[in-house]
């Protein structure tokens, strides 16, 4: 396969909006703690361990750990039964393969997260491969190492948050932009944004070329 593309998880394939900031408010209640405005806890999902802990926790990992205990609880209750798809998801994906694209995921969520998500929302068998970050690595490193395993002639990145417009700028691929995603203001600077995941084989094939 000569194209890739490489997906996001939250925000970009998964409306992790609905089960993840329920189980946020429950861990900060169960800690005791007030809750946050949704637009806070909506920069958690996606966003790095160290940012996040900063939000929560003042930057106190111990603490911070015990959040996302709870967190983990919830979605174990919670994640099968709320969790869904943006639609035309699964059919702008299923075109992608039919044109000769390999669908790989690029997301810094662990396989206990990322792979019960995507059997949820009915995803899982779509996708190529999921390759899993590294200790200490970043969106960036992920892609990287995504791009030498498969060497593809041409690339491209398709997520909703900052992270993945600076993981492709650093490899030098470009980026679709999630519109209809959890953080649209963040993608306004990738080479195009859709406003819908039904438009994204068309945007693919004017990137990398039908």
């Amino acid at each position: 396969m000569e194209k890739l593309v490489a997906f996001d998880l939250d925000g970009t394939l998964s409306r992790s909006d609905l089960f993840l900031l329920p189980a946020y408010r429950t861990a900060l209640t169960k800690m005791g703690r007030p809750l946050l405005p949704d637009e806070v806890l909506l920069t958690l999902i996606g966003g790095t361990t160290l940012d996040n802990a900063h939000i929560i926790s003042a930057g106190d990992m111990e603490d911070y750990g015990i959040f996302n205990d709870y967190v983990r609880q919830e979605l174990a209750a919670h994640m099968s039964t709320d969790a869904r798809a943006y639609p035309g998801i699964a059919q702008s994906i299923e075109a992608l393969r039919a044109g000769g694209c390999r669908i790989v995921l690029c997301s810094n969520a662990m396989a206990n997260y990322s792979r019960p998500l995507l059997d949820a929302i009915s995803l899982l068998d779509l996708f190529h491969d999921i390759p899993q970050s590294q200790p200490g690595w970043d969106k960036q490193q992920l892609l990287k190492s995504i791009l030498e395993t498969y060497s593809p002639k041409a690339a491209v990145m398709v997520g909703d948050r900052h992270f993945d417009i600076e993981a492709a700028r650093a490899v030098n691929i470009p980026v679709i932009g999630c519109g209809y995603g959890l953080a649209p203001f963040e993608v306004a600077g990738a080479d195009l944004v859709v406003s819908n995941a039904s438009e994204l084989p068309e945007a693919v094939d004017r990137l990398l070329g039908a």
